[in-house]
């Protein structure tokens, strides 16, 4: 009886661990602020952040990704993120990005700030106990570019 007890215990334990992540969706807010954090050369390095939540029913351990940014057509460039953080259940979280852009690129392929169509893919990276998950992530919506100057 108590054996079977513990192997009830450790199967519903086990299924528990591996039922999947669900992936975050995002909730961008209509204008997204991007920070110019430095200039060298003709590419700065800048910083945004993309507003997700996290659909499931448990917490998890963000590790990090990567995304692939796009306004409009223009690939703006590819962010790897190597933050941490814990993400509660059924909950909002921000994930920082980074990335120094070609700037003569974009402005010679016609940069808008404004009613733009915002693309990112990627992959996003999470563990939950000893169970690690790396999730596709795919977005796309229209917004206005906010970009912010900040002192060098």
């Amino acid at each position: 009886m108590f054996n079977k007890s513990i192997l009830t215990l450790f199967l519903a334990v086990g299924l528990c661990a591996c039922s999947p992540f669900k992936t975050p969706q995002f909730r961008m807010p209509p204008t997204l602020d991007v920070e110019v954090l430095k200039w060298e050369g003709s590419n700065p390095t800048i910083r945004t952040k993309a507003v997700c939540y996290n659909q499931s029913s448990m917490g998890f351990t963000f590790k990090g990704g990567e995304a692939t940014i796009y306004l409009d057509t223009l690939k703006l460039g590819t962010a790897q993120i190597d933050t941490t953080f814990f993400v509660p259940a059924h909950s909002v979280f921000k994930v920082p990005a980074y990335l120094k852009i070609d700037m003569p690129y974009l402005s010679t392929h016609g940069l808008k700030l404004d009613g733009t169509v915002v693309s990112i893919t990627g992959k996003f990276k999470g563990s939950v106990g000893v169970v690690n998950k790396t999730l596709d992530i795919s977005y796309k919506g229209k917004h206005d570019i906010n970009l912010i100057m900040k002192p060098f």
